[in-house]
């Protein structure tokens, strides 16, 4: 390969590598804390508190505010959580989530989880929310995820059966 060949494709290389560590910690962490693996520590490490950029204003609320209660699925194994949630005027102001583990591991992930998302998601804007690792769980939120897009469409439909 001629030298200036080899120089543009090791730039191209560089380039693309840059564009994508960039969009990686564009997406940042909001500025939460990161979950402690060693001290046990049950903080949230990152929540969305914007919506997410696919995501247009046709995509958002109306709710009709109530309780709703779902089983929210994740992983490839069948996994799932019971998520109660209420909502009062497009807002969290009350959840429960109820562990489905039965392995004493994932069980344990769950528990921990459960204890934990009250105090990332009470208050906050339904739309608003998009969990991604929360007490030391990196698969739980998905299940938490699923929840939250079950219950948005029933809330949805609820408003216009009004």
């Amino acid at each position: 390969m001629p030298p200036l060949s080899k120089k543009f494709t090791v730039a191209l290389v560089g380039i693309s590598v840059t564009t994508v560590i960039v969009g990686c910690t564009a997406t940042g962490t909001n500025g939460a804390s990161s979950p402690s693996a060693s001290t046990g520590n049950p903080s949230p490490s990152r929540t969305s508190a914007s919506p997410s950029p696919s995501r247009t204003s046709a995509d958002r609320g109306p709710y009709k505010d109530g309780e709703y209660s779902v089983d929210g699925e994740y992983g490839t194994r069948g996994s799932s959580i019971g998520v109660t949630l209420t909502l009062q005027n497009g807002e969290v102001s009350a959840v429960d989530v109820t562990p489905h583990a039965t392995d004493q591991t994932s069980l344990g992930l769950q528990r921990r989880f459960a204890k934990t998302v009250p105090t990332v998601v009470v208050g906050k804007d339904i739309d608003d929310l998009d969990l991604d690792r929360v007490a030391v769980n990196s698969h739980t939120p998905d299940g938490f995820n699923d929840a939250l897009e079950k219950i948005k469409a029933e809330a949805s439909e609820r408003v216009t059966r009004s």
